[in-house]
């Protein structure tokens, strides 16, 4: 055989040879998500894996919906036969993987929970295929690939005429998103975990934007209009913009991220919009007290360089 032969015989075998794949589990809300999303982007960015995305989370849970395909977003949602090449000898996610981690020594490479991984800006030492489970809230992540991620998490089609006009009206002055989370944070074990952001909490992040952004108007977000208008005070330059009820919260993301400043509560989704936000000299300000449980920790979640009160 020639050398010129063997070459071309050793290019084909190169080509032919599939690319590793890197699953990710996502569950949760829209926060929740992106930060799932960052992560796996993260890794496929650097490593050179294909991304692929287990979503059947919402197949069985309802109450939450699947949005990552909303926006222009790099990666497929997992196949049957990606997820059982990856999840091998178990087909899918769940109880099977669990008993396979007990069987094979391998299978602790196959399936990486986010507890067992070393976390920080570096991706995980991830060369082969992998199904990756965890939250990955770490501020450093999505950080780590900013422009990346806000060239990617845009909208694929546009809002609808009633979010469009808002977002013309935000765009005429100074502006401030104040983001109120409520719903499922006033369940019991939620509320153990998390808690709620208090009235003095969103009067002292008013009152630090009004000193120091010159006629700014305060645009109110919330899951729950009757519990924005107990804890933020009313005033000619507070708008409370009451939700759609259109099951399109992610639109109101990317309107939230488009005010020049942003006031959290203690939820992802106000976090992504203050991550989203491409104003330069914003002012984000984020809860002293992001979680109710003392055994929660919230110094890897909120960057140093937000403002907490």
């Amino acid at each position: 055989m020639s050398v010129v032969t063997q070459a071309r015989k050793s290019a084909s075998s190169r080509r032919s040879k599939p690319k590793p794949t890197l699953i990710m589990r996502v569950r949760g809300g829209i926060g929740n998500q992106l930060f799932q999303y960052a992560q796996g982007r993260k890794i496929s960015e650097e490593v050179g894996l294909k991304l692929r995305f287990d979503r059947s989370e919402y197949d069985k849970h309802t109450n939450r919906s699947y949005t990552l395909n909303l926006f222009k977003t790099k990666g497929l949602t997992a196949t049957e036969a990606e997820l059982g090449m990856v999840l091998w000898p178990a087909q899918t996610f769940g109880p099977t993987v669990k008993l396979c981690r007990k069987i094979y020594p391998f299978y602790h490479r196959r399936y990486r929970r986010e507890d067992e991984l070393v976390q920080g800006t570096d991706a995980p030492s991830i060369r082969q295929s992998a199904y990756l489970d965890g939250y990955w809230q770490k501020w450093e992540i999505p950080f780590s690939i900013l422009e990346t991620l806000r060239e990617e998490i845009t909208l694929k089609k546009q809002m609808v005429l009633e979010r469009l006009k808002l977002l013309q009206r935000i765009n005429s002055g100074p502006s401030a998103a104040l983001h109120v989370r409520y719903g499922d944070y006033s369940l019991t074990h939620n509320l153990q975990n998390f808690g709620l952001c208090s009235a003095g909490y969103y009067k002292g992040a008013m009152d630090f934007l009004r000193d120091n952004v010159p006629g700014v108007t305060f645009y109110v977000f919330s899951d729950s209009p009757e519990r924005a208008r107990e804890v933020v005070p009313r005033a000619d330059n507070v708008v409370f913009v009451d939700p759609m009820q259109d099951e399109k919260d992610y639109e109101d993301l990317m309107v939230m991220a488009s005010c020049d400043h942003i006031v959290t509560a203690n939820s992802t989704f106000s976090w992504w919009a203050a991550f989203l936000n491409r104003n330069e000299e914003k002012h984000v300000i984020a809860p002293l007290k992001w979680f109710n449980n003392p055994r929660l920790d919230d110094s890897s979640l909120v960057p140093p360089h937000w403002k907490r009160l």
